[in-house]
């Protein structure tokens, strides 16, 4: 009988034996769930592995987690994600990434990540996938991955990333987005990391943005940029919504 699921986690694989599953994995027609977590493959087994879900057209649930793939690997797996259509779940670091909502295949306008402490890898394949071309440049990371997807995404509506440490360099980038994103309405960014270099930039962003509708700030590290936020709002006529609860203004 044909074998659709194989469960390698924890076998202390390494990139060598990666490879070899690869292989296989290029040729194989029936499994459709395979799972390696825990095999220390690193950034040259996931690239083998990406390198064959390239062909694959039946693997539908990937996990990886708990094998230091680095960005590069991170961004091998989301470049071959750009051209397979078929995996629909993928485990990079702890949590479970719906494919065909990031895809768009299984059209959404919401995406809730909330305390989802989510990693580099994660978050590199997430805007990979969101912004529908399947690469990130080398030195965008995390959120900072993310803030880049939304500058040329047209679907997402809103978006929720509480709870994800984001800090000023996160917000920055965020605030980038805000400036030329035309769709995005609800932002929550709360109970992160943020600071009054981010908030400023944000309330910077908001004196030209003209789609968003609501802001959580909430539970942040924000003292002085407080102001500066409540005096961009004096030219934003679209914001009715904003939470600054639980900052130090």
């Amino acid at each position: 009988e044909a074998v659709t699921s194989l469960d390698l986690k924890d076998k202390e694989l390494g990139p060598g034996s990666a490879a070899v599953i690869a292989a296989g994995l290029s040729v194989n027609e029936v499994l459709t769930s395979l799972d390696v977590r825990g095999n220390k493959i690193g950034s040259t087994g996931a690239a083998a592995i990406a390198e064959a879900l390239q062909g694959n057209g039946v693997l539908t649930n990937l996990d990886l987690y708990r094998n230091n793939i680095g960005d590069e690997g991170a961004k091998a797996i989301g470049g071959a994600l750009a051209v397979n259509g078929v995996l629909t779940k993928l485990n990079l670091e702890g949590h479970e990434l719906d494919l065909p909502k990031l895809r768009g295949t299984d059209p959404v306008t919401s995406l809730n990540f909330s305390r989802k402490d989510l990693g580099p890898a994660s978050a590199i394949v997430i805007a990979s996938l969101i912004a529908g071309n399947g690469l990130v440049d080398a030195v965008q990371t995390g959120v900072l991955a993310i803030a880049k997807a939304l500058e040329v995404n047209e679907v997402l509506t809103e978006l929720d990333l509480s709870r994800n440490d984001i800090d000023d360099a996160g917000a920055v980038a965020l605030a980038s987005a805000l400036r030329v994103n035309g769709v995005l309405k609800d932002l929550d960014i709360s109970s992160d990391q943020i600071g009054d270099e981010g908030a400023a930039a944000i309330a910077e962003a908001l004196r030209g943005n003209e789609v968003l509708e609501a802001l959580n700030l909430s539970k942040n590290r924000i003292s002085d940029a407080g102001a500066a936020i409540a005096e961009a709002l004096r030219g934003n006529e679209v914001l009715t919504t904003l939470n600054l609860d639980g900052n130090e203004i």
